[in-house]
Order: structure tokens, then sequence, then C-alpha cells
């Protein structure tokens, strides 16, 4: 019966140790997703910006163009 409970307890030690190892790599996928999240979220914003810019160009063109046909 010392055997058994030997042979248990290193079953129990690698399990937990394959655990631990499988709780790190998810805890690093989860830190690169993150990352991607909030470097996806800034691109997303930057655009966004870039298009209000560019429709208060057009704005003022079309403004302008309406006021030399006048």
């Amino acid at each position: 019966m010392g055997k058994e409970i030997d042979a248990l307890g290193l079953f129990s030690i690698l399990l937990g140790y394959e655990n631990l190892i499988e709780n790190r790599t998810q805890s690093a996928q989860n830190d690169v997703q993150s990352a991607n999240d909030k470097q996806a979220q800034y691109l997303l914003s930057e655009i966004d910006r870039k298009f209000n810019e560019q429709n208060e160009m057009l704005k003022k063109i079309i403004k302008e163009l309406e006021e030399s046909k006048k």
C-alpha cells in the first residue's frame, strides 16, 4: 500500500505541475491578447480621428465650390 500512495502522490505532483505550466501559458496568451486589444482600439480611434479631419476638409472644399458657383 505504501508504494500505491507514493505513486499516487507522484502522479498528483506531476498533474499539479502540468496544470501550473498550462496556467502560465494561458496567462501569457491573455497578456498578448490584452495588448492586441489595446493596440486595435488605439488604431481604430486614430482612423476615426483622421476620417473626421478629412470630413471637415471636404466640407470646406464643398462650401468653397458652392460659393464660387454663385
